[in-house]
């Protein structure tokens, strides 16, 4: 039986170019929380990301795994929180100034007055130019210019390049020998997310069913993308949606529809009324 749900975010429970997940969605998790199976994020996101996602309902992240498994909350508590080398963000950053298109994202856990903070911060270009690059590639990205990166805690980084995406391949390479302390996961076509090396969501698995009481046979996961890869091989009932990539689909065991066409909310659903037996409808599966 299913005691855990966890669940990628953007591509997997929100479709990309939405701002919040579906009222459906929220409906399927509130009704699987009524069946008493605990859900949760496995997202990249970290929790002031999440709220607006969720419509403001903290609960539905109170429990999971964020910042890529860098930050574990239980019952609204964090278990786990684990920041990114300092030094190895600044070399980044001198990279990135010195190549045109690529700025280093990031998250500062506190701002320089030691208040937290929701804003993303990129660095590595000028405002001028960060907007420019906005403009030419349509990229809805809502961030703050900055000059340094601040010596506070940070846990989310990024390594976004404004070109090809045929060149992100060579640019991980670049990277990865300029900063070996470090792994490029791809969720997306032109964004790394730079984690400690060894690293991954599913690092964070065995901590979170630790303090849950709970067997890796009794967790569900979807993803959709590179970043989800780990996570899917470490659980027994993995789900990739339609509209994922090429490698999330060969590696989850399950497959289900788009995640515009609520697809998970469909399986969430069939988890909660069926009691924890795991069973995919057929409006869930992916169209022939």
């Amino acid at each position: 039986m299913i005691k855990l749900v966890l669940c990628d975010i953007d591509g997997t429970l929100l479709p990309f170019g939405h701002t919040s997940i579906s009222t459906r969605t929220m409906s399927a998790i509130a009704e699987l929380r009524d069946a008493g199976i605990e859900f949760g994020p496995a997202s990249g996101r970290e929790p002031v990301d999440l709220r607006s996602f969720f419509h403001g309902h903290a609960s539905c992240y109170a429990t999971g795994i964020m910042a890529n498994g860098k930050m574990i909350n239980v019952d609204g508590k964090r278990v786990k929180d684990i920041s990114v080398d300092h030094a190895g963000i600044v070399r980044l950053v001198e990279y990135a100034r010195s190549h045109d298109g690529c700025v280093v994202v990031y998250v500062p856990s506190v701002d320089g007055n030691g208040i937290k903070t929701v804003d993303r911060q990129v660095v590595g270009v000028t405002e001028a130019e960060f907007e420019r690059a906005v403009a030419q590639y349509e990229i809805a990205f809502d961030a703050h210019v900055t000059s340094e990166v601040p010596d506070v805690p940070i846990a989310t980084v990024g390594y976004m390049h404004f070109g090809a995406t045929s060149e992100m391949g060579a640019l991980r390479d670049e990277l990865s020998a300029l900063c070996p302390q470090f792994d490029f996961v791809r969720p997306s076509p032109t964004f790394f997310d730079v984690l400690p090396h060894g690293w991954t969501k599913a690092s964070a698995l065995p901590i979170l069913e630790e303090y849950l009481g709970i067997a890796r046979e009794e967790v569900v996961f979807f993803g959709d993308s590179e970043n989800d890869l780990a996570m899917m091989r470490a659980v027994p009932n993995s789900f990739a949606v339609s509209n994922g990539t090429d490698s999330a689909r060969a590696t989850a065991r399950y497959h289900i529809g788009d995640a515009a066409d609520d697809s998970v909310a469909k399986v969430l659903e069939s988890l909660a009324r069926n009691h924890g037996r795991l069973s995919i409808p057929e409006d869930a599966l992916p169209r022939a």
